[in-house]
């Protein structure tokens, strides 16, 4: 027995079969941010952070950064204490807040340290992402918050801040995914 489809129907497949593949492709994000490593030891009994992170910006971002759009990106950091029961307590959150912003007359990227007003000039936009994913003895947290005979983990997680996009723009970037950044959690101990 031999079955016939109807011409409407192999072209309703194709459509369909179209549709959904160019959905899939727009899912697709070919940038990710990432936290390669990170480790924490004590100095001067203040517990300090050293990190490597990725920030690889989408296709999308970077047209947004060379048109003028600042873009802001969070990293947060929460110290928690180990305990046998319930869930972990809570010790301290911590949000370092960086802005990236391309200056088309003198064709250099500034990244801004929002907690601390301090800026830095870069000649491209990778080098700054480079810096950016430096951390060097960034302080977590002091020695006399925590007990000796407890265990305390940080949990790192980047993200780029939609909320701090001009208000246009907003809707987009929370439908498309070139938009939303983010990075796992990572998961390293506080110890000295």
């Amino acid at each position: 027995m031999v079955f016939i489809m109807p011409a409407f129907l192999k072209k309703f497949n194709w459509r369909v079969l179209t549709g959904i593949g160019l959905f899939w492709l727009s899912q697709v994000t070919y940038a990710e941010l990432s936290i390669h490593y990170a480790k924490t030891r004590l100095v001067d009994e203040v517990y300090v952070l050293d990190a490597q992170i990725s920030y690889d910006l989408t296709e999308v971002t970077r047209d947004a950064l060379q048109n003028g759009i600042s873009l802001t990106l969070v990293l947060t950091m929460v110290i928690e204490r180990d305990r046998w029961y319930l869930w972990n307590e809570e010790i301290a959150t911590l949000k370092q807040r960086y802005q990236v912003k391309y200056y088309t007359l003198s064709d250099q990227y500034v990244v801004e340290y929002l907690n601390t007003g301090i800026e830095e000039t870069f000649g491209s936009l990778n080098a700054a992402l480079i810096r950016l994913g430096q951390l060097d003895s960034f302080p977590l947290l002091d020695q006399h918050l925590t007990q000796p005979d407890k265990r305390y983990w940080v949990y790192l997680q980047t993200h780029l801040d939609i909320e701090s996009l001009p208000v246009p723009l907003r809707p987009i970037a929370y439908l498309s995914s070139q938009w939303r950044l983010s990075s796992n959690w990572y998961l390293c101990p506080l110890e000295p």
